[in-house]
């Protein structure tokens, strides 16, 4: 079997099992009691019961007709290869000297106003399969995630995600969940959620990693994240 077909056969077997996993979380923007990782972990900081009266006291009621800004997994942004130290993605040899190779299956958002600020928690799932070596271990994957609103950037942070292919095995999944995107309250639905590997892990020229809501937003380009 050429490497070609080992990583096809693989992204097969993976996306079936990922699609399983999550298709609960993704049957509505607020995703809650999924029976999978990445919704459990969003429903874990959930707004308490209405029971809670004590709770309940200040929160904000939400509607579920509410705008909640979409996510996209920008094209060219949803693979990442890990190759050994030095080696360029277009070295002739970097096919069969791959490390790892991770890929974002899914993606989940949960939206909650809070007066003048939209909070919002990003999920972000995908598969691992490990290379022609079948090497395991530990790695991490640059993940970012910038809202956008035109080629206005309203919040921006890349975060090294932690992922691991166990010993004896050839693939594996992982799940990450961004819980503290904040941006002011769209005026309009025009908000867009880039999500994808950043290889490049440059920042927009000025821009905090993480803006303050309350300040008006700078009006930078969106990085490429390919």
């Amino acid at each position: 079997m050429s490497i070609s077909d080992q990583f096809s056969w693989h992204r097969a077997a993976l996306r079936a099992a990922a699609l399983a996993a999550i298709a609960a979380a993704l049957a509505s923007c607020n995703a809650s009691g999924g029976g999978n990782q990445v919704s459990n972990t969003l429903a874990s900081t959930q707004t308490p019961e209405a029971s809670d009266a004590s709770a309940l006291q200040g929160t904000e009621v939400q509607d579920p007709r509410a705008y909640c800004p979409k996510t996209v997994l920008r094209a060219g942004t949803e693979t990442y290869n890990i190759l050994p130290d030095k080696m360029k993605k277009d070295d002739p040899e970097a096919a069969k000297a791959l490390r790892y190779r991770a890929t974002i299956t899914e993606i989940v958002r949960e939206c909650n106003y809070a007066g003048s600020v939209l909070n919002m928690k990003i999920g972000v799932a995908g598969r691992l399969i490990s290379g022609p070596a079948g090497e395991t271990g530990q790695f991490f994957m640059p993940i970012r995630i910038a809202v956008t609103r035109g080629d206005e950037v309203l919040y921006t942070t890349l975060t090294d995600v932690s992922a691991e292919i166990p010993p004896g095995r050839t693939n594996s999944t992982f799940n990450f969940v961004e819980s503290s995107v904040s941006f002011a309250k769209p005026e309009s639905e025009n908000i867009i959620i880039y999500v994808g590997f950043d290889e490049l892990r440059i920042d927009p020229p000025g821009l905090a990693s993480k803006i303050d809501p309350a300040k008006p937003a700078v009006e930078e380009k969106l990085p490429k994240l390919n």
